[in-house]
């Protein structure tokens, strides 16, 4: 503490570390004690923390695909934005720090998409291969399918999809690191117009060879898979870009081991875990409105 003279004898209120009080008519000075924050870590928070990191690792592999997959989108907020939005607080997926960091990624029901189209239903069908709800009447796709046979099939099927509309398929493949466990998800991007006076290009020359399959009449799409996928129906009209509102139907060995309570616990403990609770003090975090 310390008493000022001269210009300053009028002084009151805080400036930085300083706060200026009147005593006995001078001006007393006194330096506030520094205080290191102690940060908040509720489990609540802690949880949202770590699923925080799947979710980042997970719009990355998207590598710029995922655009624009939010209809009627402020433009002050981005794409990520929206999608952390959309998905943070379900589906939490548990990664540790060291996971996180190298960039560790588990797939699991989260929104892809969301719009004014209607949504397309996903199933998996005989031996993991997913199965839309599209019908595709009586054809079957072989080498010599063009563009437009499919999609006239698809249009002629489906009165919702029109000449000019996107079939866009996400495909996200869980893998996992041999060495170190760490698991990754990389995603393909397939996307087609629809074209009914496209006789020329070949189904197989723009996508992946049997890439897309007829099963029981309705489209499926790749292979036997291990991960999630969502199938997008988009339209460009003058008010912009409309989309379905998909997310991702799931069949992922891996999810249930990092939605478990052993994996939150653990990731929480990799971010230096939770303060001890007084046995005595109302855990509010747990509370639930009346």
């Amino acid at each position: 503490m310390a008493v000022l003279t001269g210009i300053n004898t009028t002084l009151r209120g805080s400036v930085g570390q300083y706060t200026y009080t009147q005593l006995g008519g001078q001006t007393v000075v006194k330096q506030k004690v520094a205080r290191k924050a102690t940060p908040s870590r509720t489990r609540r928070q802690m949880v949202r923390r770590v699923a925080w990191a799947n979710l980042v690792n997970l719009y990355r592999a998207f590598s710029g695909t995922l655009h624009p997959s939010f209809e009627n989108r402020d433009r002050r907020v981005s794409d990520y934005n929206e999608f952390m939005s959309a998905n943070l607080g379900s589906n939490n997926v548990a990664l540790t720090a060291a996971e996180a960091r190298q960039g560790g990624c588990v797939v699991a029901g989260y929104q892809v998409t969301r719009g004014s189209l209607p949504s397309v239903g996903v199933q998996f069908g005989n031996n993991n291969v997913p199965v839309t709800d599209i019908g595709m009447g009586g054809i079957t796709i072989g080498a010599s399918t063009t563009v437009k046979t499919f999609s006239r099939a698809i249009i002629d099927n489906n009165p919702a999809w029109s000449h000019g509309d996107q079939l866009t398929v996400f495909v996200a493949h869980q893998q996992q690191d041999t060495g170190t466990g760490v698991p990754r998800v990389v995603i393909d991007a397939v996307e087609l117009t629809l074209d009914v006076n496209d006789e020329v290009s070949l189904l197989g020359e723009l996508v992946e060879a049997n890439f897309f399959t007829v099963e029981e009449g309705k489209l499926a799409v790749g292979g036997a898979l291990n991960g999630g996928i969502a199938v997008v129906h988009s339209r460009l009209t003058p008010g912009g870009t409309k989309v379905s509102t998909q997310f991702f139907v799931v069949n992922n060995s891996l999810l249930g081991r990092y939605q478990s309570e052993e994996a939150t616990a653990a990731a929480i403990a990799s971010y230096g875990g939770l303060p001890t609770q007084a046995f005595l003090t109302p855990n509010l975090d747990e509370l639930t409105a009346v």
